[in-house]
């Protein structure tokens, strides 16, 4: 009986700090460039459109996107950030790696690729500090 308390316990103990690892955001930022002829209230709407077709996927739900447009930065006056946040890495996952039976998300790329176009990007992992 002791063997099993102890073996209980070392388990939830376990649990508490994987839940806290995989609690933490997810966050995909394109870098990108508006179209010529484009402004930034079109890629407002574009990115509005393209969130409601990710949010219309599986993992897609509580997906967030925010646009960072400079203030002070050494990037191109038409630069800006285009960042997709999930709440975790197998939300993110589910989403992104998911099939698209409808091509619902080639659609809204493909609208979306009209406003401007992104030279790379990356994957970062974000914590909240309270």
């Amino acid at each position: 009986m002791k063997k099993r308390l102890i073996a209980l316990l070392a388990a939830s103990v376990m649990l508490l700090f994987t839940a806290s690892a995989s609690a933490d955001s997810v966050v995909h930022i394109w870098t990108c460039e508006l179209n010529d002829g484009k402004t930034g209230d079109d890629v407002v709407a574009a990115s509005s459109a393209w969130l409601k077709a990710a949010r219309s996927m599986e993992g897609g739900e509580d997906l967030e996107v925010f646009l960072e447009f400079r203030i002070a930065a050494n990037v191109g006056d038409d630069s800006f950030n285009f960042v997709l946040v999930a709440a975790n890495e197998k939300t993110w996952g589910v989403w992104y790696g998911g099939s698209d039976p409808d091509s619902v998300m080639q659609e809204a790329n493909t609208t979306w690729a009209e406003v401007a176009a992104c030279s790379g990007s990356s994957l970062w992992a974000s914590v909240e500090i309270e």
